[in-house]
């Protein structure tokens, strides 16, 4: 189904009205599922009653045999519909949530708070993980470990323009199919994968090997053993009373390996629905028909040269599932008496795990890859018109961008800026009244750029940028447990990003009204003194200031500093922000006016 010329809104609608009709009609069919097993079931039951009753007439045994599968068929029937209701539901919630998110109503959904200490700082600058953040509004991840993925990604991004350009050429693909992304996410809410399951069979398959020879041969030799045993009883050479010895010897036998059985089944009890579920997922990964260098990649680690990883994997949980027989007590210990059937099992999957133990891992970094991928590709999906792919160049550093948004900021109330900067040394000065969008444009500039080094596309109409490092320094908090203040907590922060760019000039720094906790003579000659340490490290840097001293910089430095601003009207009774970044220095100031209307000042 061509999706180019559908609005997200219109085609998530018309999913879920789709799947409303659906699960309407499937509705009428459950009225008659109860009704069906319970006749059957007590059709079975009479028809066996009169065969029993009838002497064995011939007649109610094929009777009680019809009814027999009538009931089955019920079964089946109603485990389908069932099956197939929850599909319906995944697939309804998976566009119902999309709407929400199109109408930025997402704040209860999963913010990835956890998230944040893989990049604290930035995060902390850039709402990247937390409450209303762009983990928040990006996440639409199934599985633990493609979650933690989406986390680095934002993070850290890549730095390699080749790898970025793959990544962009996968996320669009995806973004083009987003009938398989549904598939993919209603597979994954269905299975409820922010399990532990994964941890113990991974736990699992890096346990040392066990010597299965012996319990291999105790296994095939023991059945002949007890049906000798118990046709040589019935035919009268062994006292029946000695049948105690057999019955001792097998529990014996599983008692030896009781400990060592234990601790596999601990370890992969639980493991079997969550194979199954991932199994799905891997297959319908493994049927896509994908042209991407990187999903092709990706498809082929799962697809391999022998067997396809979903057929590998049902075949270990449908081992589990029968493992989980031993916690049946009597079908355990018949099964065990007559078979040694905890040897049997330790054997099997002792011989898998052998098998694929290399290949697991790879399997699921593969799905927890593609998954992270999926969140970015509905991100494509649902800015059609609003997002482009940026051209990514090679050294030396660019930033260039046309009508430039920040993601977080709905369409229609966020004004678009143009931007360009590039070479090293390079300084960009910021000032403005307050409120006139200083800050968010910091954001906006960081936010695209880590989206470009992830392979998303970014919120503008034209974008084009060189890979690098970013530090920042925003949102300083000091340090009670610490005995931190807040100003030796930021000369801290910006002792680190001279560090930093010592070591990588190709880094940008953004900050914003730093060396707020002194004097204003102190603070501008610390910031002045800041930036020509900064331009002597060859840095790039973005600064939003009050301090209109600091624009001196472009007369200084000329082709290196430039200046730019944001500019507030006043329109009678109340100001007027345009959020237009303008060439030069701020003229004008608003917080005095601000703190009269407030009544926080004497008016004039």
């Amino acid at each position: 189904m061509s999706t180019a010329n559908n609005s997200p809104i219109k085609y998530y609608s018309a999913r879920i009205t789709t799947y409303n009709a659906q699960l309407k009609k499937l509705t009428r069919y459950f009225r008659f599922t109860a009704p069906a097993r319970l006749l059957t079931f007590a059709g079975l039951i009479i028809s066996a009653l009169w065969y029993i009753k009838s002497r064995f007439d011939e007649t109610f045994f094929w009777f009680s045999l019809g009814f027999l599968v009538l009931f089955v068929l019920a079964v089946i029937w109603d485990l389908r519909l069932v099956r197939k209701q929850r599909t319906l539901k995944a697939r309804l919630k998976v566009n119902e949530d999309e709407l929400k998110y199109l109408q930025h109503q997402y704040s209860e959904f999963d913010n990835g708070s956890d998230l944040a200490k893989t990049a604290p700082e930035l995060s902390g600058d850039f709402d990247l993980f937390g409450a209303g953040s762009l983990f928040q509004y990006l996440n639409r991840c199934v599985t633990g470990p493609g979650r933690a993925l989406l986390g680095n990604d934002l993070s850290k991004g890549k730095r390699a323009p080749q790898e970025i350009r793959k990544n962009q050429e996968s996320i669009k693909e995806l973004s083009e199919n987003p009938e398989f992304i549904e598939a993919f996410r209603a597979l994954g809410l269905q299975a409820n994968m922010e399990t532990n399951e994964i941890k113990k069979l991974k736990e699992w398959l890096d346990s040392p090997a066990l010597n299965t020879s012996f319990l291999k041969w105790a296994g095939t030799v023991w059945p002949f053993l007890m049906t000798a045993w118990i046709v040589t009883t019935s035919l009268g050479f062994i006292n029946p009373n000695l049948i105690f010895i057999p019955i001792i010897g097998a529990f014996l036998l599983v008692a030896w390996k009781n400990k060592t059985t234990q601790k596999s089944h601990d370890l992969l009890g639980r493991s079997a629905k969550t194979l199954k579920k991932y199994a799905a997922l891997i297959s319908l990964v493994e049927n896509h028909q994908f042209s991407s260098k990187l999903l092709l990649s990706l498809q082929q680690q799962l697809i391999g040269e022998k067997r396809a990883a979903s057929r590998v994997l049902k075949k270990l949980f449908r081992l589990l599932e029968l493992f989980d027989y031993r916690l049946n007590l009597i079908a355990g210990s018949l099964f065990n008496l007559f078979f040694l059937f905890d040897f049997h099992m330790l054997t099997v999957l002792e011989q898998w795990k052998t098998s694929h133990k290399n290949a697991v891992p790879k399997w699921f970094d593969t799905i927890a890859r593609l998954d992270a991928k999926t969140s970015f590709a509905v991100f494509t999906f649902n800015h059609q018109g609003m997002a482009v792919f940026p051209e990514v160049l090679e050294a030396p550093f660019t930033y260039e961008a046309k009508e430039l948004k920040h993601p977080l900021l709905p369409d229609s109330e966020c004004v678009g800026n143009d931007i360009s900067f590039s070479g090293q040394p390079k300084i960009l000065i910021i000032t403005g009244a307050n409120m006139a969008g200083k800050s968010t444009f910091l954001r906006t500039l960081t936010v695209n750029l880590i989206l470009g080094m992830s392979g998303a596309p970014v919120c503008a109409r034209e974008m084009r940028f060189s890979p690098c490092d970013i530090r920042s320094s925003i949102n300083i908090r000091d340090s009670l447990a610490r005995h931190e203040s807040y100003f030796y907590a930021e000369l801290q922060r910006l002792q680190g990003i001279v560090q930093q760019v010592k070591e990588q000039p190709n880094t940008f720094v953004v900050l914003d009204e730093i060396l707020r906790g002194t004097n204003s003579l102190d603070k501008h000659n610390g910031s002045y003194g800041l930036l020509e340490k900064l331009i002597a490290l060859n840095a790039i840097v973005v600064i939003a200031t009050h301090d209109l001293g600091i624009g001196e910089l472009e007369k200084q430095y000329p082709g290196i500093a430039h200046n730019y601003c944001f500019e507030v009207e006043l329109e009678g009774d109340h100001l007027a922000f345009d959020y237009k970044l303008k060439p030069g220095v701020s003229q004008k100031l608003n917080a005095s006016f601000l703190m009269r209307k407030m009544g926080l000042g004497i008016n004039k």
